[in-house]
């Protein structure tokens, strides 16, 4: 802080005590919160992104129990005064502007009994970063070589009569003729005949007691296609598990490669009868509910309570009971938890809020068997200052 804000805030902070000495002296006390902003003044520019500290005085008959600053109408922060529950009383609130543009700073101050003042409000303007001058470009101060001189090179020219060239004789080659390779032909043969056909169906326990497991096994080979209870089957040996509560059969049948069709069957008997086996359990869990009052991004008139109602789901096992959480901003991105409710059987809670802030709120479900929806979508809502 310079020396000339030091100045002006002496200069308020005297005025203020003149004024209030000269009201005291007539006895009469001023009868509502006052608020004054000493700094920054009207019309301040500050760069974007610095921090400002709003500096201002309160006073309330009562005590002064807390200051509200609000930037274009929407409140931002909440502070106790440096002396809690004086009358009169200095408050530094801290503000950073993310962007370019005109604001307006306003200040509220709240009594001991709930009782506010006027706002005092002034308008600064924000602005961009400065930009950096031009780097200047550096000088050079090395002098380039001299390229060396090139030296022409000559190459003399021979002299004297030339030999003539030695003729080279290239030998004509002298091929002899081979007598050709004699062609054998193979002398057919007969193929084997393909191996014979081979099929079998079996079950390790043909009798069993009911509910109790045995395996079928079958072994198909050398045939066109086969089936085991009507499936189509695949390689040459196969099983399965069977647990039967009641006689069953099954069945292969398969073709030949002649083209001729052959059935076997196996029956697998049981005695006693099955325990009925339990119900399904329900590991569904039912659908999110969606939040409807208050609507979200709705901003209300000042009161001490708000009905949070939301449209209620359905499940296979019913709906046993709603879970709700209620948050308030304390600053812009901090949320607190203000209260939550749950099991409720209905579809609304009543919750206790404050004027000037902001609140959001989420809802669930639980089913009979126990299951939990998801949290429903963050639905906001704000209280205006009275």
């Amino acid at each position: 802080m310079n020396t000339r804000l030091l100045l002006w805030k002496l200069v308020l902070t005297l005025t203020l005590f003149a004024l209030m000495g000269g009201t005291l002296s007539c006895g009469e006390v001023e009868p509502r919160p006052r608020a004054w902003i000493d700094f920054p003044r009207e019309g301040f520019t500050v760069p974007v992104r610095t921090p400002v500290a709003v500096i201002s005085h309160a006073y309330a008959r009562e005590g002064v129990a807390e200051v509200l600053l609000s930037v274009n109408g929407e409140a931002y922060r909440r502070d106790p005064p440096a002396q809690p529950g004086a009358s009169f009383s200095e408050v530094t609130q801290e503000w950073l502007p993310q962007e370019e543009g005109i604001y307006t700073l306003q200040v509220v101050t709240y009594d001991a009994a709930g009782e506010t003042s006027n706002p005092a409000m002034v308008s600064i303007r924000v602005v961009g970063e400065v930009a950096r001058g031009p780097t200047d470009t550096p000088t050079p101060t090395s002098t380039p070589e001299t390229p060396s001189p090139i030296t022409p090179t000559f190459t003399p020219t021979p002299t004297g009569t030339p030999e003539p060239p030695t003729p080279t004789f290239t030998p004509t080659p002298t091929f002899t003729s081979e007598p050709p390779t004699p062609t054998f032909t193979p002398t057919p043969t007969t193929p084997p005949p393909p191996p014979p056909a081979d099929w079998r169906l079996w079950v390790d326990d043909e009798s069993v007691q009911a509910g109790s497991c045995t395996t079928v096994h079958w072994h198909v080979s050398n045939v066109q296609a086969y089936w085991v209870n009507g499936q189509p089957g695949a390689g040459d040996d196969g099983s399965f598990q069977s647990c039967p509560c009641q006689d069953e059969t099954h069945t292969l049948r398969l073709i030949r490669r002649d083209g001729s069709e052959q059935n076997l069957s196996v029956t697998i008997r049981v005695s006693g009868q099955c325990a009925e086996p339990p119900p399904p359990q329900d590991t569904t869990p039912p659908p999110a509910p969606s939040p409807a009052v208050p609507a979200n991004g709705l901003e209300i008139d000042c009161k001490s309570s708000q009905t949070l109602a939301w449209m209620p789901v359905s499940d296979d096992s019913g709906i046993s009971g709603y879970y709700v959480k209620l948050e308030r901003q304390v600053t812009p991105g901090n949320w607190q938890s203000v209260g939550g409710w749950g099991p409720v059987s209905g579809k609304q809670v009543d919750a206790s809020v404050q004027c000037g802030l902001y609140y959001r709120w989420i809802v669930r479900a639980q089913d009979g068997a126990g299951n939990y929806s998801n949290w429903s979508s963050w639905s906001h809502f704000s209280i205006r200052l009275p």
